[in-house]
């Protein structure tokens, strides 16, 4: 038989009301992910927030514990979330809750579940032949001041960071905006730097790490001075629960459109 907070949890969370999901939380909740932790938090509100977005994208969402076991307070069980992602895609998250309650509600827990691996594809790579040397491709590509030019979504608005980047560690911040959230900003995190043949930058929230989303551009010269360059968004590393059923936010047909955007910018 379950105990009590476990069985409430689950029945909420198959209920897909987020309020009822944050319910079963104290006003201090205190949650933690030894793996990420920069995404633990406090407060039963972040609890609603969360679901939220991860009912809005897996809104058939069911949870299942699949183990569980009991000492005072504190419960330790494995659970199984799945559902179906607007892309069609089944997602399963899988892996163990340790949490302590008070007055019947969670005050306490950590956090491990993650996607399970599956034969989904977690990158996008889209090549082009341009007719530009290497050098002018890649002078555009570490100008944040220029990205707008090859952005073919409408989100990015322009530049905050003034220089181009000049190696692995730079920081080069975007001010985007979408319908969903309104104006917001992007931290580019540069994770890869070699002079006229490759840059690549992971973004995130402010004052956060990358969120696991990693973007690269590779450039080829050929043979007749034109050059190949290869664009690769990689979303491997995107774990958050949140996050997950939006994968991948960039279509193959986005990334093209930005080799398109990037060869008339360097004519």
């Amino acid at each position: 038989m379950l105990p009590q907070a476990l069985e409430a949890l689950r029945e909420a969370i198959n209920s897909h009301v987020p309020e009822r999901i944050a319910d079963c939380f104290t006003d201090d909740y205190v949650a933690e992910r030894p793996l990420r932790p920069a995404e633990g938090f406090i407060g039963s509100d972040q609890v609603a927030a969360n679901w939220t977005k991860i009912l809005a994208g897996l809104p058939d969402v069911r949870a299942e514990i699949l183990r569980h076991a009991q000492n005072g307070d504190e419960l330790w069980s494995e659970w199984e979330w799945q559902g179906t992602a607007p892309t069609g895609a089944t997602v399963v998250l899988r892996g163990p809750v340790i949490l302590t309650t008070r007055d019947g509600r969670i005050a306490w827990a950590r956090f491990y579940p993650d996607p399970v691996t599956t034969d989904n594809p977690t990158h996008t790579t889209v090549s082009r032949v341009l007719d530009a040397p290497a050098e002018r491709i890649f002078a555009l590509l570490r100008d944040p001041r220029r990205h707008p030019e090859l952005d073919a979504t409408g989100l990015l608005r322009h530049a905050e960071t003034s220089r181009p980047v000049d190696g692995v560690g730079d920081i080069f911040v975007m001010a985007m905006h979408n319908d969903e959230v309104g104006d917001y900003r992007i931290e580019n995190h540069v994770v890869a730097f070699t002079k006229n043949r490759v840059i690549a930058w992971a973004p995130g929230q402010p004052g956060q790490r990358p969120a696991g989303h990693r973007f690269t551009w590779k450039l080829t010269p050929t043979d007749d001075g034109h050059t190949e360059v290869t664009q690769t968004y990689d979303w491997t590393a995107v774990t958050h629960p949140a996050e997950v059923p939006r994968l991948p936010v960039l279509s193959a047909d986005a990334l093209d459109g930005s080799l398109i955007r990037l060869a008339a910018a360097v004519a």
